[in-house]
């Protein structure tokens, strides 16, 4: 690849950013621009379009419509006709700006070039060098705040393959064992499964999973594969019960014939309650090619809309949350601890196609056995945030008598709401079937006729 450099720009000899030492890279030797720091260069935004990729990386003072920005410029996006720098402060005070600064083409006036930002250059051109070779791999470059940067000596920066689940990650791990992490996680509240087999075979091994699998009342689900929906490939079923957490390689037995031996029937028990996360698109697929429908499910993604509609006045939240953030929200556990499947929305099916790979990866399937893993215990932290308003009410039922005095508690009607029950709600209302009669005496099950009030009814 030979060095873009532009002497001159079209129209405007006067113009010139001349390129001097080079600076050895990953990439073809890279191009730096030595434009003297102080001295000012004005270019407008089609003048600078001209120089490509050989403008990342200069330090440049832009003047928009709405104010002035120094910074190093991070990307240019023709196609959707916007600019964005990093490094940002503002020129006459110097306070900086955390993150990246995005700049419509229309609302730009001037841009003066007064320098370039070496190790901004090198790094940038360095990306550009490797989407040229592998293809682009992201939409568009996201900076991490400093605060919010966490230094790892042993492990170091986490390499793009890792995070797109290509290799694994440099730590130590078990192919079987889940309990391997650096960090201890919270306490659980049930008991965690701990290890995970492959079932791959239609034999008495998977006989032996599917019989233990119904002998629970409470069981968490995930599935993985490639465009999950109705049009999309199943490859892998996770199931995780109170001890372990069995991996169904339904690419490889066949997704029918793994159905028709008794998953389905699991999926569609009603006396087995099966926890996921986001069962919109297996639902889908479940029912469009193979005639199956979930039931008795506790999707903990419909649970958490639910609480935020609870604690919103009814209002629902414009965006779901991710497994992920829900377990470190709730359990408080380490992102050490979780999976975290990364899909390029360019890319989804390249990226998903991993779980087609025979044989998976081992840290591929300790992520399908994390996906699941703790998916039974979110369910106990989110019922208890659903049910807060019974256990209040509960709590006032215990005091309710408890806490009077002998001739008040006495002197209270049974059939009658608590009063401190009453005051939560804006209005009190007579829920009580038929009309009240002053001769039935009303007990917690049971009625029967007022002794002192004994009438003729005839």
């Amino acid at each position: 690849m030979s060095t873009r450099t532009k002497s001159s720009v079209k129209g405007s000899p006067a113009k010139q950013i001349s390129f001097g030492s080079k600076v050895e890279s990953a990439r073809h030797p890279v191009v730096t621009t030595p434009v003297n720091e102080g001295e000012e260069n004005n270019f407008s935004i089609e003048e600078i379009l001209e120089f490509g990729d050989d403008c990342l990386g200069l330090k440049i003072l832009l003047t928009a419509r709405e104010a002035s920005y120094m910074g190093v410029i991070n990307y240019i996006l023709p196609s959707s006709r916007r600019l964005a720098l990093e490094k940002v402060c503002n020129p006459k005070t110097g306070k900086k700006r955390i993150g990246l600064l995005t700049v419509f083409f229309h609302n730009i006036l001037n841009i003066s070039v007064i320098g370039e930002d070496k190790e901004a250059r090198q790094r940038l051109l360095k990306d550009v060098y490797h989407e040229d070779q592998r293809g682009k791999q992201l939409l568009m470059k996201k900076i991490v705040p400093p605060h919010l940067v966490i230094h790892n000596e042993e492990e170091g920066e986490m390499d793009e393959d890792v995070l797109l689940g290509r290799v694994e990650q440099k730590i130590s791990v078990n192919s079987s064992s889940l309990n391997n992490r650096k960090e201890t996680p919270p306490p659980a509240r049930i008991p965690r499964p701990s290890k995970w087999v492959v079932i791959d075979t239609l034999d008495d091994a998977m006989k032996k999973a599917l019989s233990f699998i119904c002998s629970e009342n409470v069981i968490a689900m995930g599935m993985e594969g490639k465009k999950l929906g109705r049009t999309g490939t199943l490859a892998w079923i996770s199931v995780a019960t109170s001890t372990m957490i069995f991996l169904f390689d339904m690419a490889k037995m066949g997704a029918s014939e793994v159905f028709q031996e008794g998953l389905g029937d699991i999926i569609q028990n009603s006396t087995i309650m099966k926890v996921v996360h986001d069962c919109r698109a297996v639902e889908d697929l479940l029912h469009h090619q193979f005639k199956i429908n979930f039931n008795n499910v506790f999707d903990t993604q419909a649970a958490e809309i639910y609480i935020y509609m609870l604690n919103h006045r009814g209002a629902v939240p414009s965006f779901v949350s991710g497994l992920p953030s829900l377990l470190i929200r709730y359990l408080g556990l380490s992102p050490h601890h979780l999976f975290f499947p990364h899909v390029r929305q360019e890319c989804s099916e390249n990226d998903e196609s991993v779980w087609l790979e025979r044989p998976l990866p081992t840290h591929l399937c300790e992520g399908l056995a994390r996906s699941v893993m703790y998916l039974r215990e979110l369910r106990l932290e989110l019922l208890d945030l659903m049910l807060v308003d019974l256990v209040q009410v509960t709590n006032l039922y215990l005091g309710a008598l408890r806490d009077k005095d002998s001739i008040t508690a006495n002197n209270l009607e049974p059939h009658v709401v608590p009063t401190e029950v009453q005051r939560l709600g804006h209005r009190s209302v007579i829920n009580s079937v038929g009309v009240h009669d002053p001769h039935f005496f009303y007990s917690r099950n049971a009625y029967k006729l007022a002794s002192h009030t004994k009438k003729n009814f005839l």
